[in-house]
């Protein structure tokens, strides 16, 4: 059975990689961008559950965590660029519970991992835990104040939308091409090679939400109802 978990996990994986990094490069705002956008959240999704049963069969806890971390970035996002301006709804307050669930198991697995006899918990030491668990501790706070405001609208709820697009795509391009290189032929396994793809989702994030934020000759790409 864990076998076939396996199997969904790297199909899903290798299809997150191909949509995501597509739709960086396609053309914003048509039908043939949503589309990707669509088929990322899916396979996304379906990455960070499988993900988590994977890491539970096996008990490591950063992986349980982080396979539920994917999903609530990207429901995040799809779900402020589906709904009206200045409104939030139900799954806004669903998922601010989610993340703050998130941060506290982090913090809690960071806790356990200080008190281990060698430091470490399902491989990763104290400062994985931590690191994680600020982003979630950080999203959670974001969840309230978006929540408390009712709802974004124009340049900064789109930000809002491509940084949590942009975040669970940084986690499975680090995932797979730093976390898994021995599994890449060791011909190309060079430092360069393996920070690149990690380098451009970072430095294509930034671009995109400064162009946003300031208006640089942007092309509005997001339509109401995409």
């Amino acid at each position: 059975m864990i076998f076939i978990v396996i199997l969904i996990h790297i199909t899903a994986g290798a299809i997150v990689l191909l949509t995501g990094f597509t739709a960086i490069v396609a053309k914003k705002g048509n039908a043939f961008h949503r589309q990707l956008g669509n088929v990322y959240v899916v396979s996304m999704l379906t990455l960070g559950i499988s993900g988590t049963i994977i890491a539970v069969v096996r008990y490591v806890p950063i992986s349980i965590m982080n396979g539920l971390v994917l999903c609530y970035f990207v429901l995040s996002a799809i779900n402020v660029i589906r709904q009206p301006d200045n409104q939030t709804n139900l799954a806004d307050r669903f998922l601010f519970c989610f993340a703050t669930l998130l941060f506290l198991g982090l913090f809690g697995f960071a806790y356990q991992t200080m008190l281990m006899p060698d430091g470490k918990l399902g491989g990763f030491g104290t400062t994985a835990y931590v690191i994680f668990g600020s982003v979630l501790a950080f999203c959670s706070v974001a969840d309230y104040r978006y929540i408390k405001l009712g709802g974004l609208q124009g340049k900064d709820k789109l930000i809002r939308h491509l940084w949590r697009m942009f975040f669970p795509l940084f986690m499975s391009t680090a995932a797979f091409f730093l976390g898994q290189a021995i599994h890449i032929p060791e011909a190309i396994r060079t430092i360069e090679f393996l920070l690149t793809p990690v380098a451009f989702v970072i430095l294509t994030a930034v671009y995109w939400v400064f162009k946003v934020k300031w208006n640089l000759k942007i092309r509005k790409f997001w339509q109401k109802g995409s």
